[in-house]
Formats: structure tokens, C-alpha cells, sequence
């Protein structure tokens, strides 16, 4: 797989196909070559993450939406919340944006 930057912002050319979450949490798939676009929610521009990025626990949430963790635990986040230790285990974890 290509490495990306975690952050694309609104105009940057598509690198890596794939699923992409912008800081509202709204969800596009964009195709390599592609520009990214403004946000499809309120129109302006906007920073957008591959939805393949990890978030490990105590990290500040930078887009709103559903996580799921390693153990397949599920979690809806707001902007400015920091992501919780596993809700099954208690222990840290890494998290995803869900699909």
C-alpha cells in the first residue's frame, strides 16, 4: 500500500483510491488522480483522512463519527474527544473510522 499524509486538504490531488472521512465526519470514495473536494455537508472546504488511518487511545478526535477498535468494539466520537481505552477490555487500543 502507498503511504499517504494523514491530512488532504480541500484542492490536494488524490493519491491512494480509497474511503475518505472529512473532518465532519461526512464519507467519500475517491479514485487516484482525483481532486479532493468540499465538504458534500455544508459546501466549504475541509481537511480529509483515509479511512485506513489508526487513532490510538488518549488521541484527540479530529473528525466526528463511528470508530470500531481492534476487538470490533464500536464507538461514536465528537470532534475534541479523546479515544477511550477498549469498552471490552479496558486496555488501550487503536481505532478506525467505521465502515
Amino acid at each position: 500500500m502507498q503511504t499517504t499524509k494523514e491530512l488532504h486538504q480541500t484542492g490536494d490531488k488524490v493519491t491512494e483510491a480509497g474511503h475518505y472521512f472529512d473532518r465532519d465526519g461526512e464519507h467519500i470514495v475517491l479514485q487516484q488522480g482525483e481532486e479532493f473536494p468540499n465538504c458534500p455537508k455544508t459546501g466549504q472546504p475541509t481537511s480529509w483522512r483515509h479511512e485506513d488511518h489508526e487513532h490510538q487511545t488518549g488521541d484527540k478526535v479530529t473528525e466526528t463519527g463511528h470508530y470500531v477498535d481492534k476487538d470490533g468494539e464500536h464507538v461514536d466520537l465528537t470532534q475534541g474527544d479523546a479515544f477511550p481505552n477498549c469498552p471490552k477490555t479496558n486496555q488501550a487500543t487503536i481505532w478506525k473510522h467505521a465502515q
